[in-house]
């Protein structure tokens, strides 16, 4: 466990003593600075003029550089008390070669050497073990003055200024960034300072064997205490949650705040049923939270680890909440899916979103496709699921709605048309998904209006007020917001006034229903005619035959979607219809579309 959530056990001090004060970095750091001073301390009698033998300061200088050798082959082990130790001697040593070097100028050189000894202390320790062996430099400075005339008041002088300004110089800066990793609010480290130490502690226990558990706790019902009692009394709440954790908690289950109403432990030494005690028995004193559980399993990365914590997490807060959730499986098909990811293995298709009346192209659908070197083609039906429980379905969707916003950025800009992109339930429960979503706007161009996020009731009704004030924000900047699947699962009407809302997909169960001999569907006019009474546009999925577009037609369907106009395809054949519908307004592309997608077969038999 590292020192810097170590130390976010005393939430009262505020400045850390390093983001980075971790055995191998000051072993690595300490190890050169003994090796470069060791050097200095061998030639600078080599390179005398005129050339004189001094094996005194030929045997310090050798010393420091085997000091250096064995820092760097065993100082990973070493406790931080042993580099206080270790900068003492340090001290010493500098100030036995400027003794050594006394009346000369090599005595200068020498105690140039104490710069290091100011740099190291402040880049690693906090402010008052570096003032105290600043002190102690300062002391040799002016000891080997006064005591033994080592160097003129000048060279005094220039050494304490040096030293003092390299030591306040660094200290500012490496706290500074360690500000850059701590929450403001709790004390705790942020979620940056979380990906530090969880990677380090990686690094520890695949040397070690483990075991190590992160959880990661939501607080149940904290937008509602925000909405109802104000912002003062959350952030009182995040206070007290991390006061008490800090106060329950042993010294290798440790804290970190990770999202908005989201802490995160790293568990050192723990494996999840240690850890699910633990959070059992704070139930006691802070009941109101979820909780998702992830050990570390080998060849696990701090992605996967974290991933597989955020998904028990989300099934956690899906089954009711105020419980804990394990899931200690499902590292292979991360590995599996980010190795496709990584290899370009996925592509993005695009299926037409046609206008029910005039058969212009409105938009299309953005779809996920994988295929594997050597095996073909996967089914949705099957890498999806994969997705979705090793949580690896956030890194997808992310960047499905990159590629989409990217190639859709490109589409002609007198054609009205949309990209819809659909939306995993685990992706708006991210407290920084609305960013994420602003953020690729931004980067590829696409206007907040040509920008469609689909999502499905149920996923809107399991995610509750964090899922709504998320898309109420997108709709605020213009981005539409679609409902999925409509007339499933949890659907009901009454309720669709409550959603943030623009478009209804009604789902293909419905269409399918409609017979070559129809000349109505009840159902399909019940959700039109309340669709558009609360001006909302309805989109038909799975339109496969004339028939059915003229049913749907004679209800009032805005748009239908279907392989009657065009199986997910290529993006440069949407792109292509667009042109030429802004060339010829008003003239279908329907036919050519369908034309050159004949013939294909979706990978995953739907649309």
């Amino acid at each position: 466990m590292s020192a810097e959530l170590r130390t976010a056990r005393r939430p009262r001090r505020r400045l850390r003593p390093s983001v980075i004060a971790t055995g191998p970095a000051m072993a690595s750091t300490a190890a050169a600075c003994y090796l470069v001073g060791g050097l200095v301390g061998l030639l600078m009698p080599l390179l005398a003029v005129p050339y004189e033998t001094e094996p005194a300061s030929m045997a310090l200088g050798g010393g420091s550089m085997a000091a250096g050798v064995l820092v760097g082959l065993f100082g990973r082990r070493f406790g931080q008390r042993v580099f206080y130790g270790l900068n003492l001697g340090t001290v010493f040593f500098v100030g036995l070669g400027v003794w050594m070097h006394r009346g000369e100028f090599e005595a200068t050189l020498a105690g140039c050497l104490y710069l290091v000894v100011s740099m190291y202390v402040f880049f690693f320790f906090d402010w008052t073990a570096g003032c105290v062996i600043e002190g102690l430099v300062i002391a040799s400075i002016l000891t080997s003055k006064l005591a033994f005339d080592a160097y003129p008041w000048g060279a005094v002088t220039t050494l304490i200024g040096l030293n003092l300004l390299i030591a306040g110089v660094t200290g500012w800066l490496v706290r500074a960034a360690a500000e850059a990793d701590v929450d403001g609010l709790t004390g705790l480290p942020n979620r940056r300072g979380f990906d530090r130490t969880l990677h380090e502690a990686l690094v520890d226990v695949e040397r070690s064997g483990g075991p190590l558990t992160v959880a990661m706790i939501d607080l149940d019902g904290f937008a509602a205490v925000n909405e109802q009692r104000g912002r003062a009394e959350g952030d009182r709440w995040l206070q007290s949650f991390a006061r008490d954790w800090l106060d329950h908690a042993g010294p290798d289950a440790a804290m970190a705040r990770h999202g908005a109403d989201e802490f995160a432990v790293i568990a050192s030494g723990h494996t999840s049923g240690q850890l699910t005690k633990a959070l059992d028995a704070f139930r006691t004193i802070q009941p109101d939270f979820s909780a998702g559980l992830a050990s570390w399993q080998s060849g696990d990365t701090p992605s996967i680890l974290a991933g597989r914590a955020e998904l028990a997490l989300y099934e956690a807060k899906s089954s009711g909440g105020g419980r804990t959730f394990s899931r200690d499986a499902g590292g292979e098909g991360w590995v599996l899916l980010s190795s496709a990811l990584a290899n370009n293995e996925f592509t993005v298709v695009y299926q037409p979103i046609v206008n029910a009346t005039t058969g212009l192209v409105a938009g299309a659908e953005a779809l996920l496709r994988w295929t594997r070197p050597g095996k073909g083609p996967v089914s949705p039906a099957e890498f999806i699921p994969i997705a979705e429980s090793t949580g690896f379905i956030t890194k997808l969707d992310h960047w499905v709605l990159e590629t989409a916003c990217r190639e859709a950025a490109a589409w002609p800009r007198a054609v009205a048309a949309k990209v819809t992109v659909n939306v995993s339930g685990r992706e708006l429960h991210q407290p920084d998904y609305y960013q994420q979503v602003v953020d690729v706007l931004i980067r590829t161009g696409l206007p907040a209006n040509r920008l469609v996020l689909e999502v499905t009731e149920s996923t809107m009704e399991a995610d509750s007020q964090v899922a709504l004030d998320v898309l109420r924000r997108l709709r605020a900047d213009g981005v539409r917001i679609a409902i999925d699947d409509f007339g499933t699962g949890y659907s009901s009407l009454s309720r669709l006034h409550h959603l943030p809302a623009d478009i209804l997909k009604i789902d293909r169960s419905f269409v399918m229903t409609i017979q070559p001999q129809d000349t109505g569907a009840p159902l399909i006019a019940a959700i039109t005619g309340l669709a558009h009474a609360l001006g909302l546009t309805t989109v038909a999925e799975g339109v496969e035959h004339e028939y059915q577009a003229r049913v749907l037609a004679h209800h009032g369907c805005d748009e239908n979607q279907g392989w009657l106009h065009g199986r997910p395809d290529a993006p440069e054949l949407i792109h292509a219809a667009l042109a030429q519908q802004a060339l010829s307004p008003g003239e279908p592309f329907v036919k050519t579309y369908v034309g050159n997608s004949a013939g294909k077969s979706s990978p995953s038999g739907h649309d």
